[in-house]
């Protein structure tokens, strides 16, 4: 019982960081079109922030196919030299590098008639720092008072003056710090409910 809740977990730890790894797939065109004469590829990557570890599929019929070209093949449409031909109607590319990257439908007049796609690859998002303000403060040692800042002596002979409460208050926790316990706790209950399934 116990080898099989520690497969689990591993399967389940495994899991969790291919899904943090994994990075999106676009559908060229999609949802309502395709890598066709018909979709206007300017307006479907409008809106669209592609990043380093994401995926394009190219979906697409016999009469189309796939080059990946420079800049200037894209702009002037030539199909002479492309980095990368591909055909059978189902084509993955993996966004593996930042930059631009630029594709066209080889068949004679279909570069011309629109089927041109060009996209800009940012690296994968990165945890912004914590702002100043969520920075813990360190704790502030108290100075020493001064003669003049003790309380009077109290008349009654042998009463002591109550201790005086700190000033400082502990310090918050940053937002970096709150955002990992955070993730800790959703990649636990993740890992949880996958045990409570497998059993």
């Amino acid at each position: 019982m116990a080898a099989m809740l520690r497969a689990v977990m591993a399967i389940a730890t495994v899991a969790a960081i291919s899904a943090i790894a994994m990075g999106a797939n676009y559908d060229v065109g999609g949802p309502a079109g395709s890598w066709d004469l018909a979709t206007n590829y300017t307006q479907w990557v409008s809106g669209k922030a592609f990043r380093v570890g994401d995926t394009l599929t190219f979906k697409y019929a016999s009469s189309h196919d796939v080059l990946e070209v420079s800049s200037a093949a894209y702009s002037s449409c030539t199909t002479t030299n492309p980095i990368s031909t591909s055909t059978g109607g189902n084509t993955v590319v993996t966004l593996n590098s930042t930059g631009s990257r630029y594709f066209i439908c080889g068949i004679t007049g279909h570069c011309a008639g629109g089927m041109k796609l060009q996209i800009d690859v940012a690296s994968p998002t990165s945890t912004p720092p914590p702002s100043p303000s969520s920075t813990p403060r360190s704790p502030v040692a108290p100075s020493p008072r001064s003669p003049s800042a003790l309380p009077p002596a109290s008349s009654t002979p042998g009463s002591v003056p109550p201790p005086s409460a700190p000033t400082t208050s502990p310090p918050t926790p940053s937002g970096a710090c709150l955002q990992a316990k955070a993730a800790a706790v959703g990649l636990g209950s993740g890992i949880v409910m996958l045990m409570l399934v497998a059993l």
